[in-house]
């Protein structure tokens, strides 16, 4: 044995045992944090969204077109009540609307002189919590 070293005693094991029992036991007797009560409100991770792609004529994704999107066909004939602000497409021809009810829609799509009057202005019925797509021809 070196002359630094100590021995280790039974004596000094059992204080170290009781000393870990104490911290075990006693650290189970802390406050914990405070959880709210549950309420019914659903936990919702995603969102029913709406992806739309806008295409021209010959297929060609159109940037900058302006989409608004109706829940009844008098709003969308009428332009009144739109679900939301205008959006514009992208880089990509697309635009989302995040967050909405899985319903039908009605679609106005226009750029310059290019719109879908008689292209397709209704979408199906959304699936809830999914990421929904669609693609608009503007001629």
């Amino acid at each position: 044995m070196f002359s630094n070293e100590l021995p280790i005693t039974k004596i000094m094991i059992k204080k170290i045992v009781v000393l870990t029992a104490l911290v075990v036991f006693g650290c189970q007797n802390l406050p914990s944090a405070s959880v709210p009560d549950a309420d019914d409100t659903p936990i919702q991770l995603l969102k029913t969204s709406l992806q739309i792609t806008v295409r021209d004529n010959i297929g060609n994704v159109v940037e900058g077109a302006e989409v608004q999107l109706f829940t009844t066909k008098e709003d969308y004939q009428q332009e009144t009540n739109p679900v939301g602000e205008k959006a514009f497409t992208d880089d990509n021809g697309r635009v989302k609307f995040i967050g909405i009810e899985s319903r039908e829609y009605y679609l106005n799509v226009e750029k310059g002189d290019l719109n879908n009057f008689g292209a397709g202005i209704k979408t199906d019925s959304l699936v809830a919590r999914r990421m929904n797509k669609v693609t608009i021809i503007i001629e």
